[in-house]
């Protein structure tokens, strides 16, 4: 049985002919799902006996050796990074919702929950102070800035104990005392260890390596220390205990390390799952687990709707008075023109009357990254019944994709690259992972496939030669690469190493003298050449009606490698003119036309386009599409079918065919004639589900 979940929906305001009445929505009946993998952030009771534990978004606790998970936590919030007191008698977590983040302490016994803090983003590692008056947190505001806190237990100001800039320190463990911090830290050309003194905040250096070092933990006795060093999409797990130093190789994971209480074993939770690591032996043992979610149950499935201007995402044209029939979740009969009549349907099914609006497949966005879980709503009221996260870390990737298909989380169906594959000193250490040897290519490949992965992500540290080893293995992998490059390796150079599409417009490598651009090594990217950062070259310089210009998209054209744009994300207005120059304003706006200019060449020449946002919303893209001179029908399946036919997934979703899943969106006006128009969504469908629909301000006229 398939599990699904949808938002509170009515079809109100719609005519139902048939099934329900007027303003009812879906009846959805209880049923659970039991998943045994998607465990992260695991803490031991003092005395050993327990794991606390976030599976896919709530809090769990299960027996150290595993077994049957209890639930803790319920309700709206994404609730992780559990921690026990010192006396085992609260459990404090991080409750996140779309304002934030709270922290929260729970009475074990009793069930109270009080709160702790609040802070604007999200709460990382979380550790309560041996003698239980403090708790020691990460302010997570952006990956960019993520430092260590603590407050009272009692109640007070949080302070702030780490304060380096455009760095991190992202895990952290205590000494036994609680007079020093072990702490990983650092940006550019790889993360280090450190040792804080609490009392005296002076400061010593444990590692000093170019790599990766990340996952910190100590015993309670203080004698044994773990971490995880990581390069070349190998994880290094390195144990250093008196007398001894072992390291144990595998392949990357996005490793959580937790000492147990005795000191004898370590917890390693990789791919989330859990293992225990003997420490005398050596030896790995699995902890199995198995939590049993309560979801939504499968509401009915057939549903019919009729007199609508159909638009399937196949062609230029809408068809007037269509009907779709959807039985099971998927569309089972498609009547175009006022000839074709309307399908047969059983007594009680729902019928809906779309009032000649325009149906059209559910939207996609080609590149949102799904870093805040509950977004999925908000996604799902825009139409967007699809999306390809084209980088995040791979535990929050996956946690994500499985809370939405199991029906724990409501949102978009994802399609996820995991982390983005980078060079070395990757420019953005949460969620890359760096590879600079074509020979790692395949493992690191064949890794992220194995932890699901529907997509690769090569970014724009890659030399020539390891992006070609990516690709190559990808191939064989059957997963298609998309690459958010020129820096080291230009467009020309990839699609012949048969990359599958391109994120933003930066191929000025392609075009421009090395000399006048930033070699990524540092913030430069992000502004220095260019008044507006993420244009990173002044565009002016780029003819897009160069014989140059049109050689490549003729070559993109001819090997079907797509383009997301992300052609909104580096507009700017007059809102901009306060930090700008007159000089750079007119700069950046000349740029950005030229920018569309490209884009609209690019749709001509026959290259498939993509339409993805960085998170900057779709209808801005998809409207500066039109600003660009895109023409409406092509723009579209830039949102529709195009993305479906990427990913290789055409005979499943992204037209309106028999056969396919009912990702359905109603819209009052014709976006055909103009685009905004899209914005005036009615009624979006997922899977046969109404996910999101309410009355409209107008009524519906045949």
């Amino acid at each position: 049985m398939r599990r699904r979940v949808g938002l509170a929906a009515a079809v109100a305001g719609f005519s139902v002919v048939a099934g329900i009445a007027a303003g009812a929505g879906a009846v959805q009946a209880q049923a659970h799902v039991t998943v045994d993998i998607g465990a992260r952030d695991p803490a031991f009771s003092p005395d050993g006996s327990t794991i606390a534990v976030s599976i896919l978004g709530k809090i769990w606790t299960l027996p150290a050796e595993g077994g049957t998970a209890r639930q803790v936590t319920d309700g709206a919030s994404w609730d992780t990074r559990p921690a026990w007191s010192p006396d085992g008698r609260f459990l404090a977590y991080a409750a996140r919702s779309r304002q934030g983040a709270d922290i929260l302490v729970r009475n074990m016994a009793t069930g109270g929950v009080r709160f702790l803090h609040g802070v604007p983003g999200s709460v990382g590692h979380m550790q309560f102070h041996p003698d239980g008056s403090q708790l020691f947190f990460v302010d997570d505001r952006s990956q960019y800035e993520a430092h260590v806190w603590r407050i009272p237990l009692a109640g007070g100001e949080a302070e702030q104990i780490t304060h380096t800039r455009s760095w991190h320190e992202w895990s952290f463990a205590l000494s036994p005392d609680g007079n020093r911090i072990l702490l990983e830290t650092g940006r550019f050309d790889g993360t280090d260890l450190y040792e804080l003194d609490l009392e005296e905040m002076s400061l010593e250096r444990v590692t000093d390596t170019p790599e990766r070092e990340m996952a910190v933990a100590w015993s309670a006795d203080g004698t044994r220390r773990a971490h995880v060093m990581t390069h070349n999409g190998l994880d290094q797990l390195i144990v250093s205990v008196p007398g001894w130093r072992k390291q144990f190789l595998s392949t990357f994971d996005q490793k959580q390390l937790a000492f147990h209480p005795s000191g004898e074993w370590l917890l390693v939770l990789g791919g989330r799952r859990m293992q225990r690591l003997d420490l005398e032996s050596g030896e790995f043992t699995p902890i199995p687990f198995e939590a049993r979610f309560e979801v939504a149950g499968d509401p009915a499935d057939d549903l019919l709707i009729t007199n609508v201007r159909l638009f399937d995402g196949t062609g230029d044209e809408a068809v007037p008075g269509s009907a779709i029939l959807v039985r099971d979740g998927r569309i089972a009969e498609v009547r175009t023109g006022e000839d074709g009549g309307v399908p047969e349907v059983a007594p009680g099914t729902p019928v809906i009357d779309g009032g000649g609006r325009t149906l059209l497949p559910g939207l996609m966005d080609n590149h949102y990254h799904y870093w805040q879980p509950l977004a999925g709503a908000d996604l799902l009221a825009a139409g967007i019944t699809a999306i390809r996260d084209p980088g995040s870390a791979i535990q929050d990737a996956m946690d994500f994709k499985d809370a939405v298909r199991l029906g724990v989380l409501a949102g978009p169906d994802v399609y996820t690259a995991g982390p983005l594959i980078d060079g070395p000193a990757g420019y953005h250490p949460l969620v890359d992972v760096s590879i600079d040897d074509p020979a790692a290519a395949p493992a690191l490949v064949r890794a992220l496939k194995a932890q699901g992965v529907d997509l690769l992500k090569a970014y724009f540290l890659l030399d020539p030669d390891v992006l070609a080893a990516v690709v190559a293995e990808a191939r064989v992998q059957g997963l298609p690469v998309t690459g958010h490059i020129g820096v080291r390796t230009g467009w020309r150079q990839a699609i012949e190493a048969g990359i599958s599409g391109f994120n933003h417009i930066r191929v000025w490598r392609d075009f421009l003298p090395l000399e006048t651009q930033a070699d990524g090594r540092d913030m430069s990217l992000d502004g220095g050449r260019n008044p507006v950062g993420r244009m990173q070259a002044d565009w002016r310089e780029i003819d897009p009606a160069s014989p140059e210009v049109m050689s490549l998209l003729e070559l993109m054209a001819e090997t079907e490698t797509a383009l997301d744009p992300t052609l909104y994300i580096q507009d700017v207005d007059d809102g901009d003119r306060v930090r700008f120059s007159i000089e750079e304003f007119h700069t950046a706006r000349q740029a950005y036309e030229r920018m569309g200019e490209f884009v609209r060449r690019a749709v001509e020449a026959g290259v498939p386009l993509l339409a993805g946002t960085d998170n900057v919303g779709l209808f801005n893209e998809l409207e500066a599409y039109a600003e660009a001179g895109v023409p409406n029908a092509a723009i579209l399946r830039a949102a529709t079918a195009n993305g479906a036919r990427w990913l290789g997934k055409e005979d499943d979703f992204g037209t309106v065919q028999p056969g396919r899943r009912a990702h359905l969106i109603l819209v009052d006006g014709d976006p055909l004639a103009d685009i905004a128009d899209l914005r005036n969504i009615d009624l979006v469908v997922k899977d046969g589900v109404i996910v999101f629909g309410g009355p409209p301000t107008e009524p519906l006229v045949p």
